[in-house]
């Protein structure tokens, strides 16, 4: 059983008979989707690929299932009951969390067809080994059907589920509740110039950074031994979890905060791809295992959203798992680990060696300065896409002509181009939650400053149990409780603001580059 307080964790209000009837459906519910996630899981790490067309069937026969349970007629009477009552002052917070996400789920539900959600399913399994295949060989061609499938197919939801302003709006709010294109395009618009500036104003400098020794022969064994320290070190439960490899680092919740587990994908000739792979996995992960058991098996249980969740794991990865108080207490594990490769290194060669800026092709081994470029290169191509604005076999192009806009450098193939990214054989309005994350763990990082003014120190002794102990107190343990807007404004005491953001990035990398402050 997980190690929480429970006498401060949110309470279903049992007592109530139609909470406790929304309570057996959900947990239903959440139990069929976590064997789907498993399923996926498998396919990801161990499933043969000429499994993908039959496991494409089993996935689509569950999300059958999934949605007759989600589109019972009782659930929608008892939503409907319940929608007003929740709001009386004898139902807790977990109790309204449970309602709004339960009706949000169920209107989804009722607006997508079952044969729909099964078409769904079927074509994001095949899609997957499709671009699989496409990113081996470097083809975008072999992946261009079943993404002009995918793009169909996520219009059709869009359309059903409803918008305002844009098509695009109702897959963003898929994974951002609440959040629109015009708010993006609003709180971006500071990142992509502190971005650019300070790109530019690196690059002019001329002062250069050495990241050798993060380049060598690093074995892939000891490489997965440092990534579970690390990971054991920020408070990861591996009794709860587990570590796997795969094409792409990712995180999954088979039921929090009981079972979540993480891939990393360690490269022998660059060790920082997985140290930080494991440090940004790590992030979602403690979160994930951080949500309150009282809410387990339920719709809130877990992350309020992609962009929240993401805040976690760049918090971990950024803002302090590529700090110098940070290797302060974890470098003696590196140097164990590969004694030969690290024995002249010091602290500080190391520390910049992770910090360093160069603008790269690949959006997972991107520094902190350039790594929103990536995410809006892909943001403006998806609008455009589901918008029906740029036709399917003009994106390799397209791709390359945004990269030297924004980076000054072109992809020489596919595989670095627009095939390195998993996320569209599944669908789109996910990646601007990856720069919305980093945007809420700037501001997070600052209020924990606040809360604790020995903070560098504290990291530097390698100590890191007391920022997990708070945040799963302040933030974790509610799961989908609050909003996205309403969590971040309860942990920080203040709406999303990129300033947080424009000004911890110009800090850091000022210094580290060691150029004139900006006021």
């Amino acid at each position: 059983m997980p190690e929480h307080n429970t006498v401060s964790m949110p309470e279903f209000t049992h007592s109530d008979t139609r909470i406790s009837e929304l309570l057996d459906f959900m947990h239903q519910i959440t139990d069929l989707q976590a064997l789907g996630a498993l399923a996926e899981w498998d396919q990801n790490t161990a499933m043969p690929g000429g499994a993908a067309e039959v496991r494409g069937f089993q996935l689509a026969a569950l999300q059958g299932v999934l949605h007759e349970l989600w589109t019972n007629p009782r659930l929608g009477i008892l939503l409907n009951e319940l929608r007003e009552r929740v709001q009386q002052a004898s139902f807790s917070d977990a109790d309204r969390g449970l309602v709004r996400e339960a009706i949000r789920y169920y209107d989804r539900a009722a607006k997508l067809p079952r044969q729909l959600v099964e078409e769904i399913a079927r074509v994001q399994a095949t899609s997957f080994e499709a671009w699989r295949s496409a990113r081996a060989h470097s083809d975008f061609a072999r992946f261009a059907p079943m993404l002009t499938r995918t793009i169909a197919l996520q219009r059709e939801v869009a359309d059903r589920l409803g918008y305002t302003e844009t098509r695009y709006d109702a897959l963003l709010n898929e994974y951002e509740p609440g959040m629109t294109v015009s708010t993006i395009d609003r709180l971006f618009v500071p990142v992509r110039e502190v971005s650019k500036s300070l790109l530019h104003r690196i690059e002019a400098s001329g002062n250069a950074i050495d990241a050798s020794c993060l380049e060598g022969e690093f074995p892939t064994e000891k490489q997965l031994a440092l990534c579970e320290l690390l990971l054991h070190a920020m408070g990861y439960d591996f009794s709860r979890g587990q570590m796997a490899q795969s094409p792409h680092p990712f995180t999954t919740s088979f039921t929090s905060p009981y079972d979540v587990r993480v891939t990393v994908r360690p490269l022998v000739n660059f060790l920082q791809a997985s140290l930080m792979a494991a440090i940004h996995e790590g992030g979602h992960a403690v979160y994930e295992q951080g949500s309150a058991p009282t809410i387990a098996r339920t719709p809130v249980a877990g992350g309020a959203s992609m962009g929240t969740h993401e805040s976690q794991s760049r918090l971990w990865e950024n803002a302090i798992g590529r700090s110098e108080p940070y290797w302060q207490g974890q470098i003696a594990a590196v140097k164990e680990a590969f004694p030969y490769q690290f024995a002249r290194v010091d602290l500080t060669t190391f520390v910049r060696a992770l910090n360093k800026v160069h603008p790269s092709l690949i959006r997972v081994e991107a520094d902190e300065v350039t790594y929103n470029l990536h995410i809006i290169v892909r943001y403006e191509l998806e609008k455009a896409m589901v918008n029906g604005d740029v036709a399917v076999e003009t994106l390799p192009g397209l791709w390359n002509a945004k990269y030297r806009e924004y980076l000054g450098i072109e992809p020489t193939n596919d595989a670095e181009g627009v095939l390195q990214d998993i996320h569209w054989s599944s669908g789109f309005g996910y990646f601007p939650t990856y720069t919305l994350g980093n945007l809420y763990a700037a501001q997070i990082f600052n209020k924990l400053h606040a809360v604790f003014p020995d903070f560098d120190q504290r990291l530097a002794r390698g100590d890191s149990a007391f920022i997990l102990d708070w945040l799963r107190d302040h933030m974790y343990k509610f799961g989908a409780i609050y909003p996205p807007v309403e969590l971040i404004e309860r942990v920080t005491d203040e709406s999303p603001n990129p300033q947080y953001f424009t000004r911890y990035l110009n800090a850091k990398f000022e210094k580290i580059y060691g150029l004139p402050q900006t006021r």
